[in-house]
């Protein structure tokens, strides 16, 4: 059985891809921040006590400001795969206090990978990323193309109401873009 670990779980894409990969068979672990609120409402539908067995989801605590934390658990878990899509992503937050920002998103980064080479694991890699790094069209603009068909059913729960008038804007822009429709381009972004 394949294990993947999850920075973000908690958040949107991190629930959403957690309940798909266990969906195809995984066992998942996922890092959640440890905060004076629960902040797993996404998740509790799919979350089952750790000591029961058969439970394939397992949260763990750690903050992405802790190498040493990071790198016991991905030493300890030994995933094949790791996703990560955590980050400091409050809009006001990030101006507030930037440094903090990119201490969480950007140097996040380098300690998880610092952390899998130091653990001597071999895994798959993948960064989501933030928009704060990216830009608002170019983060709309693949979010539109990586958008599979079970996300367009769930598109209203998907993304929050705002969004609709900016995915309008860049769905018009689309063949300015370089792409004549929208309804040409399938989940991961591959012309049909």
């Amino acid at each position: 059985m394949n294990k993947v670990l999850i920075t973000g779980i908690s958040g949107q894409d991190g629930s959403y891809l957690a309940e798909f990969l266990l969906s195809k068979g995984y066992e998942v672990h996922g890092l959640i921040r440890r905060a004076s609120t629960f902040n797993t409402s996404r998740i509790d539908h799919i979350y089952k006590d750790p000591h029961i067995r058969g439970a394939r989801l397992h949260l763990h605590y750690g903050d992405l400001s802790d190498s040493g934390q990071l790198t016991n658990m991905i030493y300890n878990i030994k995933p094949d795969e790791i996703y990560h899509l955590g980050a400091q992503s409050h809009v006001r937050v990030s101006f507030d206090i930037p440094e903090y920002t990119g201490n969480i998103t950007g140097l996040g980064t380098t300690r998880i990978l610092e952390a899998v080479r130091r653990s001597g694991i071999k895994a798959k890699f993948y960064q989501a990323s933030s928009m704060r790094c990216m830009g608002i069209h170019r983060l709309l603009r693949m979010k539109i193309l990586l958008l599979g068909q079970e996300a367009l059913m769930r598109l209203p729960r998907f993304i929050p109401t705002g969004w609709f008038v900016i995915i309008g804007k860049v769905i018009i822009s689309l063949p300015a873009m370089g792409y004549s429709s929208i309804m040409k381009v399938r989940g991961g972004g591959r012309p049909l």
